[in-house]
């Protein structure tokens, strides 16, 4: 593979590595600290164009001051003739990384590629000091709480106005060693399996690869097995990699460690011992025909192989081309075998077949050519069982729900289906489910995804279907929305006055559904405080006739609600206020007589018989038959008044007040006779 097929090779890998949920190159401008036993690595992303730098400040307890820990600017190689001493030994490594011939066309590239810059920024600390995006704190307080800050400056020294600030606890990282899992080989090729499993996204531990070593059987002494810059993948737990053995034919020892973005390594992991013998595969197989027999089994013929090295076949299956076969043979076929019968096949599926010869050693040839054979599926797919419903009243959603038994080859989805049922009307169903479901839930949000209906009836059913459009046997229930919303309350409220004897009380319907009736409230605002039931009236009642306990005077305030056929009651209709008056004013009063004395004018009058007297009321005039004005705010609750400011040449006038503010006819004008002693 050409290195620049290895470069954009490792930047696919490198785009799952762990910052912040994204790749480095990706990031948002910020910064990556990490921490050794001894020292701090502080990296960041940006880009730091030439002659241009940072200092870096480190502040050692949270919101404490910030010194600056740099005594010059931090700044990129800025010609090309400062690579080779700052790369030191990773030079001619950086250098082949880059595709460059020399010091001139790797400075030139480390400007202008911004993608190799950030994969050689995680690979190699010199080629990150060289991009002027790496720190080493030297002097560090390790396993302190410390905030780092960059600030960018330009050639001149001074700051751009860009900062980058992060805080960490430095401790020291401990890098986990690879697992070994297993060693294969083809001949000198080996292929080496590893677990290593991937960082938390919040708390990456900076490994950026592996160094995969064998032991020198000569020396004793370990030696790298590949140059080729091995990557983590860390959307991986388990990897591997592919090199050519420089020896065959004998007993190696391999281990593994695992590599930061400081190059550090982790300890070794244990050896692993393989035998590496040659196993060179035999000759596979020419042409492989497939056909169906009678009973829809999968009928697999071939050629045989007839070298002697062959000592029988391996049949492989799969449904998908892309994912691993499986094997359905336990044991290798005879040799002189040429045929298969596979009556395991499912139907509705396509099934590709490839076959392998066998040697004594077990190993195989490479694979035969692929033959497809498209099954036939007549079968329906197994039922589901316990369908259940459950309106849920806080999300307002319908929680379906059901059972399943283990899924066949052939199965393809759950079908859901909805009609409503409350109108009386047979509608059509609606398919709730166009994508394919395998789980065993499902949420209606109702209608057009608006929600539900309340009070609303619903059929439902459910059934599976295969990817042949088989269908299963239908599951149904039927379930109904409860009512949550209270109705809205009636408009139009208006309270009568019915000539003294009752209050003609009616309003308008309210325009919610499942209603059941109407409650009436009534209040006097000379008595109660709240409003006291007086009638409930079923949905065609919007008329009542008040009689009970009304007194004439009283103001009294009315207002209605709406309650559904789930008891949920409406707020208030707009309430009307009634004046309960009688119109029809008490008698004249009789026998109204006025006399002089020293203290004014005292007149005096029979009692009145009304029922609902509410007082008496004395006029004043200097004539009888001029205007005669009232002589006190406040009625009287006795026959008689004393007028201070009476004379005997004054005219009075009487009348009885009821409870509807109705007075009684005038009775003749009287003037006062004068009780004075004339001698």
């Amino acid at each position: 593979m050409s290195n620049i097929k290895i470069k954009r090779s490792l930047f696919l890998v490198f785009l799952i590595l762990i910052f912040s949920g994204k790749s480095f190159a990706q990031a948002r401008p910020q910064l990556f600290i990490v921490p050794l036993d001894d020292r701090v690595y502080i990296y960041h992303n940006e880009n730091v164009p030439i002659s241009n730098g940072f200092n870096i400040y480190r502040s050692d307890s949270p919101g404490g001051d910030f010194a600056r820990i740099n005594e010059q600017p931090v700044t990129p190689a800025v010609r090309a003739d400062e690579l080779r001493p700052m790369l030191g030994d990773r030079f001619l490594q950086v250098l082949a990384f880059y595709e460059a011939e020399n010091a001139s066309m790797l400075w030139m590239r480390m400007r202008s590629l911004p993608v190799e810059n950030s994969i050689a920024t995680a690979l190699f600390p010199e080629a990150a000091q060289a991009l002027g995006r790496l720190f080493i704190d030297e002097h560090a307080p390790v396993g302190s709480e410390v905030t780092y800050r960059v600030e960018f400056v330009d050639f001149m020294g001074r700051p751009t106005g860009k900062e980058l600030t992060q805080s960490a606890r430095l401790q020291p990282l401990t890098m986990v060693s690879p697992q070994i899992m297993d060693v294969e080989n083809t001949g000198r090729t080996v292929t080496i399996h590893w677990y290593y499993a991937g960082a938390p996204v919040h708390q990456p531990d900076y490994v950026i690869q592996f160094y995969i070593y064998r032991i020198n059987e000569r020396t004793g002494q370990p030696e790298r097995v590949t140059d080729a810059i091995v990557i983590r993948n860390n959307a991986a737990d388990n990897h591997f990699i592919s090199f050519e053995s420089p020896v065959i034919n004998t007993t190696e020892t391999y281990f593994m460690t695992a590599v930061d973005f400081t190059g550090r390594e982790s300890e070794r992991s244990e050896e692993y011992i393989f035998e590496l013998m040659d196993n060179v595969p035999p000759q596979p197989v020419a042409e492989v025909v497939s056909e169906l027999d009678m009973d829809n089994n999968v009928v697999i013929t071939w050629e045989p192989v007839s070298t002697p090295e062959v000592t029988g076949y391996n049949i492989y299956r799969g449904t998908d081309m892309s994912r691993a076969f499986t094997r359905l043979n336990t044991e290798p076929l005879e040799p002189n075998a040429f045929s298969w019968i596979d009556s395991t096949a499912t139907g509705g599926l396509a099934y590709f077949y490839y076959i392998t010869t066998v040697n004594a050693a077990g190993t195989e040839s490479p694979q035969s050519s692929l033959v497809m054979e498209q099954v036939p599926d007549l079968l329906p797919p197994s039922m589901p069982h316990n369908f259940t419903a459950l309106f849920n009243t806080e999300t307002l959603q319908v929680e379906l729900s059901w059972e399943k038994e283990a899924f066949s080859d052939n199965f393809k989805t759950f079908v859901i289906m909805r009609k409503r049922v409350d109108d009386g009307s047979e509608g059509a169903f609606s398919r709730l489910t166009f994508e394919n479901i395998t789980d065993t839930r499902y949420f209606d949000t109702g209608e057009a995804g608006t929600g539900f209906l309340e009070g609303t009836r619903y059929q439902y059913v459910l059934f599976s279907a295969s990817k042949a459009n088989n269908y299963s046997d239908t599951l149904s229930l039927f379930l109904e929305i409860p009512i949550l919303t209270p109705p809205d309350p009636p408009a139009g409220l208006t309270a009568v006055n019915d000539n003294g004897f009752r209050a003609n009380i009616s309003w308008n319907a309210s325009l919610s559904r499942n209603l059941d009736g109407y409650v009436l409230y009534r209040k006097s605002l000379e008595h109660e405080e709240d409003f006291i039931e007086i009638e409930r009236t079923d949905i065609s009642g919007r008329f009542y006739r008040d009689e009970q306990g009304l007194e004439h005077g009283n103001h009294y305030l009315y207002t209605v609600t709406a309650v559904d056929i789930a008891g949920n009651e409406s707020e208030f209709a707009t309430p009307d206020t009634l004046h309960f008056r009688n119109f029809n004013p008490p008698a004249a009063l009789r026998n109204v007589q006025a006399a002089y004395n020293e203290e004014g004018v005292v007149i005096r009058w029979d009692r009145s018989g009304a029922a609902d007297l509410a007082g008496y009321r004395v006029y004043r005039s200097n004539t009888p038959t001029g205007r005669f004005e009232p002589l006190h705010q406040e009625l009287l609750s006795e026959p008689g008044f004393v007028d201070s400011q009476g004379t005997d040449s004054s005219w009075y006038r009487v009348r009885a007040v009821d409870t509807s503010g109705n007075e009684s006819r005038a009775a003749t004008p009287v003037r006062p006779v004068s009780m004075l002693n004339n001698n």
